[in-house]
């Protein structure tokens, strides 16, 4: 027992003196009963700072997107009157372009919105951060047709170059060399701001700085082959294909530096293959006393055909048409087009169907793939591809590749319309008028007439002239 009450009591002993809880607190006195406690005199100042700054921040970002919009809405306008007027003559014809056209440049980007003429240091000091959205405004202002929308962009311009944005610098050189966008003629002005860009690395900059060394020019600048060259060379060591072929010609001709026709073919197929058709028709040409290896030529060509098949395109034709001394080779002709066509190139593409419809170069008549490969360049905008597959399709000779549908050759002959071709224009109005694949309208019949008829189809012309004749009344006897 006594061993068991010793063991109690220590154990009670060590709880009395265990820590105790923490008293419940008070119950926090009502406003009017507590002290107001200020803040310190530089706080205060600091927050209201930092809340009117956020004001003013919101304030001016709404302002600039106000502006911008109404810029951007009088700049859609402009372009809408402008479509109107040319579609008063041509209403279906996309052939004419305009600047403003929703599928060049992005809309403009209404976070970075500055505007230079503005005393609002907020207005500054969320904006100034972005040189290259100056720079892409500017592009799309200049094109306007407001004189206003002109000069702006030129201030534009001239705020992103001053923040040493290469594309800018190398964009007020081409102005003030060529006397765009409100800038003056100005060569030394030109010079020096081509010169910023190229210590910069921009490669056109530095062919363009090359180009005023050749030539000089009478504001000071003298003219010395040897800086050309070595301008020149910067560009060409960064892959570019324009100052490779300007390279090749150097060192072919002989500017800065002694002539030497093995490195300039060097340089010419390097251009050639990354699609320069100048270095292409250099190499071709012949009479320059290069000894060009043709092989090495074609197969450089192939090598870069997905990245360029204009040149494959190219260099088929040539075989085809035996252009520039080539021996006519209907294998090599279709080889290259074919690796064209798969290239994605749709005027090799198209060719390609017409080799198979019409068994040319080599090729056996193959109504399948002939619709394939017509298809291939429909997709790819090649109106004469659109064509022949309204012709597939309106006799149904492909068969299961392209079953007889009035309705889908005239969907292929409208769009094709569309794109102001004159044939298809005539072809739709002859549809309208007789209700191939379409119900029959001749009002409409007769508007792709008149279209097809000012750019000088002798067809459209007689269609129209009877169905005028057919439609009007003739006279009653007594």
């Amino acid at each position: 027992m006594g061993g068991t009450g010793v063991g109690l009591r220590s154990h009670l002993e060590d709880v009395s003196h265990s820590p105790q809880p923490p008293p419940i607190p008070a119950a926090r006195p009502p406003a009017s009963q507590r002290s107001v406690r200020r803040k310190p005199r530089w706080l205060q100042q600091a927050v209201a700072k930092v809340v009117r700054f956020k004001q003013a921040s919101r304030s001016a970002v709404s302002n600039n997107a106000r502006i911008a919009t109404n810029m951007l809405t009088k700049m859609k306008s402009s372009k809408g009157k402008q479509e109107g007027d040319r579609q008063q003559t041509t209403p279906y014809s996309s052939n004419t372009t305009n600047s403003f056209d929703d599928s060049d440049n992005e809309d403009l980007d209404l976070r970075y919105f500055y505007d230079p003429r503005s005393e609002d240091p907020v207005n500054r000091m969320v904006f100034i951060a972005g040189p290259e959205h100056f720079y892409h405004l500017a592009l799309q202002l200049e094109t306007s047709p407001r004189q206003e929308f002109q000069i702006y962009a030129k201030e534009l311009f001239i705020r992103s170059a001053g923040l040493s944005f290469a594309p800018a610098q190398f964009k007020l050189g081409i102005c003030y060399e060529l006397g765009l966008t409100h800038f003056p003629t100005d060569p030394a002005q030109s010079f020096a701001w081509y010169k910023r860009a190229a210590l910069q690395g921009h490669a056109d900059a530095e062919l363009a700085v090359s180009g005023w060394y050749l030539t000089g020019h009478p504001q000071g600048l003298i003219q010395s082959e040897p800086l050309a060259y070595e301008w020149a060379s910067k560009a060409a060591h960064r892959g570019w294909s324009k100052a490779e072929y300007t390279l090749g010609h150097y060192h072919e001709v002989g500017i800065g530096v002694p002539q030497d026709l093995g490195i300039a073919k060097q340089w010419y197929l390097k251009a050639a293959a990354k699609g320069n058709e100048r270095a292409l028709l250099r190499l071709l040409v012949g009479h320059v006393g290069l000894d060009v290896d043709y092989a090495q030529l074609k197969d450089a060509l192939l090598d870069q055909n997905q990245n360029n098949p204009y040149l494959v395109h190219q260099l088929a034709q040539f075989h085809e048409l035996r252009e520039y001394g080539l021996v006519p080779d209907e294998d090599a002709a279709f080889e290259l087009y074919a690796a064209s066509a798969q290239g994605n190139y749709a005027p090799a593409q198209y060719k390609l169907g017409a080799c198979y419809e019409f068994g040319i170069l080599g090729c056996p008549k193959d109504p399948v793939q002939a619709v394939h490969w017509y298809s291939q360049g429909a997709e790819n905008g090649h109106v004469e591809a659109f064509l022949a597959l309204a012709g597939y399709y309106l006799d149904g000779s492909a068969g299961m590749a392209a079953e007889q549908s009035d309705e889908e050759a005239f969907w292929y002959v409208k769009a094709a319309a569309h794109r102001g071709v004159p044939k298809a224009e005539y072809i739709t109005g002859f549809f309208l008028e007789y209700g191939l694949g379409v119900e029959r309208n001749t009002k409409e019949a007769k508007q792709w007439y008149r279209l097809a008829c000012a750019k000088g189809v002798d067809s459209a012309e007689r269609r129209l002239r009877e169905l005028e004749k057919s439609e009007t009344p003739t006279a009653t006897t007594a």
